[in-house]
């Protein structure tokens, strides 16, 4: 039996009897296991006794699994059965003077992850905002849609496309596109079956040269080229 805390147990027993309702306790956790989803907490208003391990309280936990487990270090709040410190959940973390709360306005929903990482939803402006320090990764079995009512903006120094892409107006039908710079063709070709390409003032389809002679000469450039 050696190291063996007869009096911590004695505390416990002490804390078992006296404690024959429900109460709300404030501690820091100290431990957690992320197997069963549990955490241990120190209760500074229990001369610092240690909790058995608290079930963590979570949004969803049979079909649908959500799991936001505390920091070691992090205040929470727990509702005790009235057995003592062994039967309990962490019902949650709070706000204290050594971790401030961030000062958002009462209309976001935000979060700031470790990394500095931002998410925020303002209900008023209708806005989701996302701050990613890293890269975005999103995949999908089947289809993905994404639509405006009004203009989707893409801005990056390189934006690669992997795919055959088909353009059509907002309604369907012909779209009208605007290229500003140049633009290469490697490995294929350019194909209008139902139109013209024009260069200028030049039309490939209709284009007519000037100076042509017969036999082997060659003709002159397009008119207007």
């Amino acid at each position: 039996m050696n190291g063996f805390d007869y009096a911590q147990q004695e505390r416990r027993i002490a804390s078992l009897e006296s404690n024959r309702g429900a109460s709300l306790r404030f501690g820091t956790v100290t431990g957690v296991d992320t197997a069963t989803g549990t955490a241990r907490v120190q209760l500074p208003d229990g001369d610092g006794m240690v909790t058995m391990p608290l079930r963590v309280l979570e949004r969803r936990t049979l079909k649908d699994k959500a799991q936001t487990l505390p920091d070691i270090g992090e205040p929470v709040a727990c509702l005790f059965s009235g057995q003592g410190l062994e039967q309990g959940v962490i019902l949650g973390a709070h706000y204290t003077a050594n971790t401030p709360s961030p000062g958002q306005e009462a209309p976001l929903d935000y979060v700031r992850y470790e990394d500095g990482t931002e998410l925020w939803y303002d209900r008023v402006q209708h806005k989701l905002i996302a701050n990613v320090r890293g890269s975005v990764s999103l995949k999908a079995e089947k289809d993905i849609s994404v639509e405006s009512l009004t203009r989707i903006s893409l801005k990056a120094p390189s934006i690669e496309l992997a795919g055959n892409l088909i353009q059509t107006g907002y309604s369907g039908g012909a779209a009208s596109s605007e290229l500003q710079g140049s633009f290469t063709v490697r490995n294929g070709g350019i194909t209008v079956p139902d139109n013209d390409i024009v260069a200028g003032s030049v039309s490939v389809r209709s284009h007519v040269h000037d100076n042509v002679r017969s036999g082997s000469d060659t003709s002159g450039s397009p008119v207007g080229g």
